[in-house]
């Protein structure tokens, strides 16, 4: 078997047959396709069981109750059989020849892991998102860590870009770089990037294919639109348990101020978005709370917000002041502008 892809499913019947259509579309035809449903409470399974009785490459595991991706994810990968392992979410779709051109690449560049452009599908259109690196650039392990997790962790200042997604389903990884190594289920939020890093730290080599085979589908219910509960406790745990593994590499440290600024900026958006618990006043509480936490206070104590675009230096103002009322202000009303 060359290639296993992992799928984990809660509630997604909306969108689960075009992601099932897709994959069993793939131009590989020896795959194997697994599907993990955790504890769905609409039709996912009886879509899953369908597929499952009509194409012999469809695996299903069903969780009698609900555990989280990360849990998915895992019992996935230790039912893997492939010779690389890759990932789907149940709400997105890839292009027919993905999976096939992730593995050429590997195989072609002598590499354990390949990774690819991202498609962000939004209801008022698709952005096709630059890699920043040419289909064939081949990271060796001191690129891997010089380059490659850095790019991934933040840009090199604070800015309103992203950095280079990690995103679990961009990467094919071969089975034994993988190894024992597992998504934290205790991480319910941003959990990606922490098992990305694990992984790649394991890999001979990494090469880029800067092509687009990825539909990533922005929706309502997506999480980063969302209120999370997860947010900021998965965070903190994210980033230390990310500085505990990376401490050895000093490109990669260097990033990590400048990626807890980013998160706790976000952290401060989710209180306000659409299901928080809060009303009005505890949104502010809750704000201040954050923000008066001595780590938050020394991650900007030294920023200097009047050197960056006005967009950022009204978030980065807000966080080194200390500005509960305008931020839940701010985030309440224009969150996505801002």
């Amino acid at each position: 078997m060359r290639v296993s892809v992992i799928v984990p499913v809660y509630n997604a019947a909306t969108y689960l047959p075009a992601c099932i259509a897709s994959l069993r579309a793939q131009t590989m035809e020896d795959i194997e396709l697994i599907f993990v449903d955790d504890a769905s409470t609409d039709d996912s399974l009886s879509l899953l069981r369908a597929a499952q009785a009509e194409d012999a490459r469809v695996q299903v595991i069903a969780f009698p109750e609900n555990r989280g991706v990360s849990a998915a994810r895992n019992a996935g990968l230790d039912a893997a059989a492939g010779e690389f392992v890759g990932f789907c979410d149940a709400d997105d779709w890839v292009e027919p020849g993905m999976f096939a051109r992730l593995y050429e690449a590997a195989k072609a560049a002598d590499a354990d892991a390949a990774f690819c452009r991202v498609i962000k599908e939004r209801e008022n259109g698709a952005e096709n998102v630059p890699l920043g690196f040419d289909t064939g650039t081949r990271f060796d392990g001191a690129a891997i860590r010089d380059t490659l997790i850095p790019a991934m962790l933040a840009r090199e200042t604070d800015s309103d870009e992203l950095p280079l997604s990690g995103y679990t389903p961009r990467n094919l990884f071969v089975r034994r770089a993988v190894g024992q190594i597992r998504f934290r289920p205790d991480i319910r939020y941003a959990e990606d990037l922490l098992f990305i890093c694990q992984v790649m730290l394991q890999c001979r080599a990494a090469v880029a294919v800067d092509e687009a085979y990825y539909h990533y589908r922005f929706h309502g219910g997506s999480v980063t639109k969302r209120y999370s509960p997860h947010v900021p406790a998965s965070h903190d745990l994210s980033n230390d348990a990310l500085e505990a593994l990376l401490s050895p590499y000093p490109a990669c440290m260097a990033r990590m101020p400048i990626r807890r600024r980013k998160m706790a900026v976000t952290a401060v958006r989710n209180f306000c978005l659409t299901g928080t618990p809060y009303g009005p006043a505890a949104r502010v509480g809750r704000i201040r709370e954050y923000m008066n936490r001595a780590d938050v206070r020394a991650w900007f104590a030294d920023v200097r917000p009047s050197q960056h675009p006005l967009r950022l230096r009204i978030k980065l103002a807000l966080m080194k002041r200390r500005m509960a009322l305008t931020s839940a202000l701010l985030y309440s009303t224009f969150f996505n502008r801002f």
